[in-house]
């Protein structure tokens, strides 16, 4: 049995003209979303670029934040140093005011924790893999801020001692090895990462005022009485 298909009504030739104009339709429509949505991706990946690239330098700006503390802070750490070595030959003294802290600036990555994924797949490779590295950078200096600010903390708790023993020597040494290990630490790593930044992704440090604490002075003042020996 044969089977015969339909002759279009005016020929084949017509048929697959009109056919071909169909095709054509749907690829030009096809084409012309595709486009849309590539314009639309590109606005969404311009607005998640000057976003993150905005938290980044704000974020890079809490190295030379704490930078301009160091000073002060080996200041700091020598007089208590001094202290310590005082008690330890028989001539301890009292502090004559507050041992004060370093202030240091929270990392944020607000916007890096809630890009949709979606967004970040249409950043180009080596830009999204180059952000992933320096928030890693950025986490990895939180440990040691944090460790840092703990050991000041423990540090304070001898403000107003009158009388070290033997236990409170060896722990208030511990704190000063431990304040000066991190504090080298992330001086190290602030000049590697601030020179990575700029030359990997034109990335500097630019403060947001409203975010940024107010220092503490009293890390600044000298709390040895005068004419202790040194």
């Amino acid at each position: 049995m044969l089977l015969k298909f339909p002759k279009p009504k005016h020929g084949w030739r017509d048929f697959w003209g009109e056919v071909g104009i169909i095709v054509l339709g749907v690829l030009i429509a096809l084409g012309a979303q595709q486009l849309v949505e590539a314009i639309q991706w590109k606005r969404e990946v311009a607005g998640f670029r000057a976003a993150i690239r905005e938290e980044i330098e704000n974020d890079l700006h809490s190295y030379p934040y704490r930078a301009k503390q160091e000073a002060c802070m080996h200041a700091r750490l020598d007089e208590l140093q001094q202290w310590l070595e005082g008690w330890r030959e028989g001539r301890g003294v009292k502090l004559t005011g507050p041992i004060g802290m370093p202030a240091s600036r929270v990392i944020r990555k607000n916007i890096w924790d809630s890009t949709d994924p979606a967004t970040l797949a249409h950043v180009p490779r080596a830009e999204r893999a180059e952000y992933s590295a320096l928030y890693s950078e950025f986490m990895n200096n939180e440990v040691h801020r944090l460790d840092e600010r703990d050991a000041w903390m423990e540090l304070a708790s001898f403000e107003g001692a009158d009388l070290l023993d033997h236990q409170d020597q060896i722990r208030l040494q511990g704190l000063i090895a431990r304040a000066r290990l991190r504090d080298e630490r992330i001086q190290s790593n602030f000049k590697r990462f601030l020179r990575r930044a700029a030359e990997r992704s034109g990335l500097h440090p630019t403060p947001v005022l409203a975010d940024t604490p107010k220092y503490d002075r009293q890390l600044c003042v000298p709390i040895l009485p005068k004419g202790s020996p040194a």
